[in-house]
């Protein structure tokens, strides 16, 4: 390479890093002003509803019935819904005889007309008579004061839809550690955005919305021919028709859901190509630039990291991009950490930024390249 095209490059790098800079600062600054909840202060009961999309969780299922048969809000204030996708392994009887055991529970539980977690949440919605709707994962685990810090945030925000706190638990290997990480600087960032007003992610493991302002906010989703999709579309959504003010993060401890980690490299791939190969879907600015961003800077870091082979030099401009990575990166991920009370998982911190931006280059690319299975489907 000619030296001006070297220095062209790395001229484009550090605009492309200065705005990923930008876009770190306001989401620590905005992670820092969300407001922690005072879980002192009463609550109005108000009537709820939780809907399960289940597919092939025979094996978990029954816990987090169990949680939920277990929280601290009057079982006459809330009813579970659980929509069976057409489970193969018993997912559906095990979840039908819970129900019949505890008959003071209100679980209703039922078949999926149509196929995919969306389809399935779509009929669960349809059916539900609680003003304020959680949803959650069938492989999730969660607090007996879920509910309850979940309402206390929806009337202390005002907001129409409340993004929750998720953790990926236990983590009792380095591969599934660092997934751990990874995860938390996605739960930062959700948070952070949000914070910030700029709400750029949520997990369908843990929202809460209010049934009516989801009604009403079902004509501005644009997902309609994907499968899947059922969580930052539905965010989306509410960011469109209610504005930044509609969308608040959930600061509480309570209201962590927890779900495992994928087990294997292979699980864990395609888990991450499956939500890439919905991103040229998203059309709200919030969502799309900082996407963007983040890729390009990541791109511009391995197309550095493959230079240095023909410029040995360019190998110090790899690892001072890599730290300043770092270093804009920490203050967040410290702060989440210590949220979730996983600070010991920091020390893997800098590792994880040297393999991190090949594995987002990778993602970004197969994701919309790579036709991704999922639970026997495509």
């Amino acid at each position: 390479m000619e030296v001006e095209t070297l220095i062209w490059l790395l001229r484009v790098l550090e605009m492309i890093a200065a705005l990923y800079v930008l876009l770190i600062v306001a989401y620590t600054i905005g992670w820092y002003r969300l407001r922690t909840p005072d879980n002192t202060t009463k609550i109005s009961i108000e009537s709820v509803s939780v809907l399960i999309a289940a597919r092939n969780e025979a094996g978990q299922i029954e816990a987090l019935l169990q949680d939920l048969f277990e929280q601290n809000y009057p079982n006459s204030a809330f009813e579970v819904i659980l929509i069976d996708d057409h489970s193969e392994d018993g997912t559906l009887q095990k979840a039908i005889d819970f129900a019949h055991q505890y008959p003071l529970f209100e679980c209703r539980v039922f078949t999926a007309d149509g196929k995919g977690k969306k389809a399935a949440l779509s009929q669960a919605l349809q059916m539900a008579t609680g003003d304020l709707v959680l949803v959650t994962d069938a492989d999730c685990r969660i607090s007996p004061l879920w509910i309850k810090s979940m309402v206390a945030a929806h009337q202390a925000s005002g907001a129409k839809i409340l993004l929750g706190p998720v953790l990926l638990d236990p983590a009792s290997n380095a591969f599934e550690r660092v997934q751990v990480l990874e995860f938390m600087s996605l739960i930062g960032s959700t948070a952070g955005a949000s914070g910030v007003g700029w709400p750029a992610m949520g997990n369908g493991a843990n929202m809460a919305f209010e049934r009516d302002a989801a009604m009403a906010a079902q004509a501005h989703r644009s997902d309609q021919r994907l499968v899947s999709g059922d969580d930052v579309f539905m965010m989306e959504a509410f960011l469109k028709a209610f504005g930044k003010r509609g969308v608040s993060f959930v600061l509480n401890e309570d209201a962590i859901v927890r779900t495992f980690p994928q087990p294997s490299v292979k699980d864990f791939f395609r888990q991450r190509l499956r939500w890439v190969s919905k991103s040229r879907s998203y059309s709200s600015p919030s969502i799309f630039f900082p996407a963007v961003i983040v890729f390009l800077f990541n791109f511009g870091l391995v197309s550095l990291f493959a230079a240095a082979f023909f410029q040995p030099f360019l190998f110090l401009f790899y690892l001072l991009f890599i730290l300043l990575k770092f270093l804009v990166d920490y203050p967040i991920l410290l702060a989440v950490s210590s949220f979730m009370k996983r600070r010991y998982l920091l020390s893997w911190s800098f590792p994880l930024q040297l393999i991190y931006p090949f594995y987002v280059v990778f993602s970004v690319v197969a994701g919309n390249l790579i036709k991704v299975s999922w639970k026997g489907r495509k």
